[in-house]
């Protein structure tokens, strides 16, 4: 996969996080006493420590881009794997970036390669193409490992 194809599927999930901050928005600052970014985390911590998939991701999201919080890429790579055990395709393809660059967890391109399979499997298409991607700078011996991993992954097993 070429340089811009992949940026374009970082681009897919940074604007699928968005959507959801910005949808937010407007219903988090109406009347708000802290600063919006303040806002986002302070709502949406609660129902992703509840187990919302949804929220975990978005607060993994944060702590990534250090929105309203201290960018910590550890906190970020915990809060995306929470929500990507329960099957959220955007989360697994986030945490298997996370793996791809090392942020947050030790660089493991076996990591990557299994969570963006288990994405794509999942309907994400721009996981696809990471996958493709994380798989040029793997040996095949490493590409089975993965595949055999994804395999046995299910939602919910650690």
């Amino acid at each position: 996969m070429n340089r811009p194809g992949l940026f374009m599927a970082f681009m897919i999930v940074a604007v699928a996080c968005l959507m959801y901050l910005f949808a937010l928005s407007s219903v988090l600052y109406a009347g708000a006493d802290t600063e919006p970014e303040e806002t986002f985390i302070m709502e949406n911590l609660l129902p992703a420590q509840q187990g919302d998939p949804q929220a975990q991701l978005f607060v993994g999201y944060l702590y990534e881009t250090g929105q309203g919080v201290r960018q910590d890429y550890s906190e970020a790579a915990r809060w995306y794997r929470k929500a990507a055990e329960q099957g959220n395709t955007i989360a697994q393809a986030q945490l298997g970036n996370m793996y791809r660059l090392g942020k947050g967890v030790s660089q493991s391109y076996i990591m990557a390669y299994m969570w963006f399979d288990v994405s794509a499997r999942g309907g994400n298409a721009s996981a696809r193409d990471l996958r493709r991607a994380v798989a040029a700078g793997m040996s095949p011996g490493e590409i089975a490992e993965a595949k055999r991993m994804s395999a046995e992954w299910r939602p919910g097993k650690r």
